[in-house]
């Protein structure tokens, strides 16, 4: 069956070549990242020595272990310091002899505790600085601040994991194959415009022209970031291929074709994928629509995701209420993560044992209860997420358009109904048959083959909850009429709605189980985009009501973000 509004995985634990069932991640709930707070902007002063000064790996180690860590992830590099004796970075400048990667090694060797090295890829600071033959530039040639990956950094960076290999540590925290979060846009350097010349055949576009040359342009976007991955995780696991990686993630919302990464292909290059949630950064919601998100990311592999102990961002050093910390733990561990709680020390390095007392109290609790975490969730809803929606629709406004999956997931939230995500990337018909309903928010471009997967997934009795504007558009977001997609919603499409104040009423005539608490025939809003329908095999249920417009609206002379009632 399909409804048509017009208003608006847990795949076992199977053994996966080269993640083997003894790895540490498969193995632990929650875990500890420490990493100091005063360098992390670039070109901090190099001859400030009250950095990091109280900065100690095995004190680190010890607190840690004590506060019930089952691994421990330590800052070892950033865009201007080596947290440890560097033969290629120079060591922030509070640490003197001191090395504490060795030390934190050799104490947590004592006590089986895993180290895993956080290694800081892309931050424009005294390196880049040093290097501006490896920095990206945008489309007017200019330099952009960040390193480009298709220059002779990957070379640099496969020196810097080695020696770090050295000593001894379990696995590395890649952060992050970003491009950017915003213009300018790169890379434009005589190096990606050669290679893009050789693959595509054409000189590369003069910016977002958002035609058949930007696509292009995307692709070998989206090519840069996951080459350098690859060939960055194949290299360690030539040196050592007990030790894993995994790198920080930003494919899920709210990111857009801005970063970098598309949700599937760039979530799977390492061992596992590592995401952020955070009420600061993603709100209360964000918690577990983003775990669900890298779930069906990488379906089959265990997933981590990573919370702060600080009250507004990573380097905040107020400390969350206890029961502020529960929550969101036990709420990503109910959704199938193991857990790293980040903790940024003071200037000087040291730690704050308040927090430390709170996060032991949470991490005892959740690892008493562990019995209860990683069992296959249930399912009542799909809420199918279009990454080619996303970068042709979403643009370089990409909240707008997810506004229709953020909203239905909050509608799941608020109606307890369990969800997971599907994502178009890897959708299959197995994967749609794991839920009773799939509900397509605002997909406003779904290609041939994913319309072919739905109209076999109703054929065997799943539903579809079809909102906003899905499927009015091409593969470059342009409007388009998509006759199989009419015949599967049983309606032809009229119009879409310039508006987002859209109203809706049901039927006098509709069936009671459909209209719940509602009252029938009256108007109430549904913010959203919207089109007009006019059902062929369908049956309407509603009526779509535009709003008012003043006169001054209509002028252009006012604007229309407040709601207008129905017109």
């Amino acid at each position: 069956m399909v409804w048509l509004l017009v208003f608006l995985a847990f795949m076992g634990d199977e053994q996966i070549p080269g993640r083997p069932e003894s790895a540490w991640y498969r193995k632990h709930l929650v875990g500890m990242e420490v990493g100091p707070t005063g360098a992390q902007f670039g070109h901090s002063d190099p001859r400030d020595h009250r950095f990091a000064a109280r900065f100690d790996g095995k004190e680190i180690v010890q607190a840690c272990l004590k506060a019930g860590a089952e691994y421990l992830v330590l800052w070892v590099r950033d865009g201007d310091y080596a947290y440890y004796n560097s033969k290629l970075l120079p060591k922030a400048p509070g640490l003197g002899e001191r090395d504490p990667l060795r030390d934190a090694v050799q104490e947590a060797k004592r006590h089986h505790l895993p180290v895993i090295a956080y290694c800081v890829v892309q931050q424009g600071g005294h390196y880049l600085k040093a290097h501006p033959e490896w920095e990206m530039h945008g489309h007017d040639g200019k330099p952009i601040g960040r390193f480009c990956y298709r220059s002779g950094y990957l070379g640099a960076m496969k020196q810097l994991v080695a020696e770090q290999l050295d000593y001894g540590i379990d696995g590395f925290h890649i952060d992050m194959v970003d491009q950017g979060f915003g213009p300018p846009y790169g890379c434009w350097c005589p190096t990606c415009r050669q290679e893009f010349q050789d693959h595509f055949g054409h000189d590369m576009p003069t910016g977002p022209t958002w035609d058949a040359s930007w696509r292009d342009m995307l692709d070998f976007r989206y090519q840069s970031s996951q080459q350098f991955e690859m060939d960055l995780a194949r290299h360690i696991k030539q040196l050592r291929s007990d030790a894993t990686v995994d790198f920080n993630y930003h494919g899920n919302p709210p990111f857009s074709f801005e970063v970098g990464q598309r949700p599937v292909q760039h979530a799977g290059n390492g061992d596992f994928v590592t995401g952020e949630t955070g009420v600061w950064g993603f709100s209360a919601l964000g918690v577990g629509f983003n775990a669900e998100f890298y779930r069906a990311s990488t379906p089959g592999i265990p997933f981590q995701v990573a919370m702060q102990r600080g009250v507004r961002m990573y380097h905040d050093q107020t400390t969350r209420p206890l029961a502020d910390i529960r929550w969101e733990l036990l709420t990503l561990l109910a959704h199938g993560a193991f857990v790293t709680m980040v903790d940024k020390t003071t200037f000087e390095g040291s730690l704050d044992p308040v927090a430390y007392s709170r996060i032991g109290q949470a991490f005892h609790e959740a690892r008493s209860k562990s019995s209860h975490f990683g069992q296959k969730p249930y399912f009542e809803l799909g809420l199918y997420y279009s990454s080619s929606t996303r970068d042709w629709i979403g643009k370089e406004k990409p909240l707008d358009w997810m506004q229709s999956i953020l909203g239905a997931h909050k509608a799941c939230a608020y109606e307890h109904l369990p969800f997971g995500i599907i994502l178009d990337e890897n959708v299959t018909i197995d994967r749609l048959r794991e839920f009773g309903v799939a509900l397509i928010p605002n997909a406003g471009i779904l290609h041939d083959h994913e319309i072919e997967l739905f109209e076999a997934y109703v054929r065997e009795g799943g539903s579809l909850i079809v909102t906003g504007q899905s499927g009015m558009f091409d593969s470059l977001g342009r409007p388009t009429v998509n006759d199989r997609w009419e015949r599967l919603i049983g309606a032809r499409i009229d119009r879409r709605l310039d508006s987002l104040d859209n109203w809706f009423r049901f039927l006098p005539d509709v069936p009671s189980e459909l209209l719940g608490e509602i009252p029938a025939d009256w108007s109430f809003l549904v913010k959203g985009p919207a089109a007009v329908f006019v059902p062929t095999s369908a049956q309407p249920f509603g009526q779509l009501l535009a709003p008012h417009r003043t006169t001054r609206q209509k002028e252009g002379r006012e604007g229309t973000d407040w709601p207008m009632c129905p017109g």
